[in-house]
């Protein structure tokens, strides 16, 4: 056969489906990019108010043609829009891209960043493992404020709300927030209960960060307990312990300790993602597994840890410590709340 011939031959597999994996690969790859480019350019601090390329690009100090490009990518994602030759914010972009909003995603849009970078040294991941990360480097400022940004969106006041109306909530004078980061959990309860006080237990470097959202937002029935929760004591006499999506929260050996801790007729109340919410989507499987902690190795699945059980076999631990499981709740992001009671 001819090389003419055998050049006019067409592969025994279409090309389409690779072709539109390597196109939504770009395609996802250029979105982040215009939209991070966006937001250290400052554009959207700057299109509060109406303004032209040309006035834009000398705020900025940029190329009038390229911002204008950039802009209208901008529009097509309705972060910007026009008003005659003019660009401006739409709710959108001045609800969570302003540094001066309420529910600003400034610090989750810097923490995705260093997700990138670390994607970025797939290749030397693959072959060596997942790079290691020490606690005290991983829950630094960022990472927390980025946490307590993506609580206010629309999660913190889902589970606040699932929880008080599933429990005794009125009546409950002492709570402990396990793991409780930002502390806003515990502020949104303690709003809620002019006589409850709460307790958030965390790192020592964490409840640097909690003392800024108590004193925020005037939280004076809030205060926190530097600890590790695995090895230190968390204290007793809680009518209420809560935990959402932290290291411990399907750790066995963690219940005894919390049952101890809790009152008789305490309910303990834990937010986790259920395995088959873990593991659906192998992408982000992976991206759980590019990195590790030092002294608590990750397991396969997303939030799950070398220590942790399968969700059904922590609720049977549960029972098996003494608490009684009387309510489970899905929640719109797949995460679920599981209900016990210290019989």
């Amino acid at each position: 056969m001819s090389l003419g011939i055998e050049l006019m031959k067409r592969p025994e597999v279409g090309p389409e489906k690779f072709m539109r994996i390597v196109e939504d690969s770009m395609k996802g790859f250029r979105n982040y990019k215009v939209l991070a480019t966006a937001v250290e350019l400052n554009v959207f601090e700057h299109t509060k108010v109406p303004l032209t390329p040309q006035e834009l690009a000398n705020k900025i100090g940029c190329n009038r043609k390229m911002i204008t490009l950039l802009c209208d990518v901008l529009c097509g994602f309705e972060l910007l829009y026009k008003e005659g030759d003019s660009y401006v914010n739409t709710g959108i972009s001045n609800t969570y891209i302003l540094s001066d909003s309420p529910y600003s995603q400034l610090n989750f849009l810097s923490d995705m960043d260093s997700n990138v970078k670390l994607w970025e040294k797939l290749q030397d991941i693959i072959k060596d493992g997942p790079r290691i990360v020490e606690k005290e480097e991983f829950f630094g400022d960022r990472v927390i404020h980025s946490m307590a940004e993506n609580a206010k969106c629309g999660m913190l006041q889902e589970v606040i709300q699932t929880v008080i109306e599933n429990i005794d909530f009125n009546n409950a004078s002492k709570m402990l927030d396990l793991g409780g980061g930002h502390g806003l959990y515990s502020i949104g309860f303690s709003s809620l209960n002019k006589d409850l006080k709460a307790f958030v237990f965390d790192l020592p470097q964490v409840v640097e960060q909690t003392k800024i959202y108590v004193q925020k937002y005037g939280a004076n029935r809030v205060d926190v307990i530097p600890g590790n929760f695995f090895t230190d004591d968390i204290g007793g006499g809680y009518d209420l312990v809560f935990s959402s999506l932290n290291p411990g929260g399907r750790v066995p050996g963690l219940i005894p300790k919390i049952v101890s801790a809790l009152n008789k007729g305490g309910v303990f109340v834990n937010r986790q993602v259920p395995d088959e919410n873990s593991i659906s989507d192998p992408l982000l499987t992976l991206d759980w597994n590019l990195w590790t902690f030092k002294d608590i190795k990750k397991a396969n699945s997303r939030y799950s840890f070398e220590n942790s059980i399968s969700f059904n076999d922590y609720i049977d631990a549960l029972k098996v410590n003494g608490l009684n499981v009387f309510k489970e709740i899905c929640l719109k992001d797949g995460s679920m709340i599981v209900f016990s009671k210290k019989t």
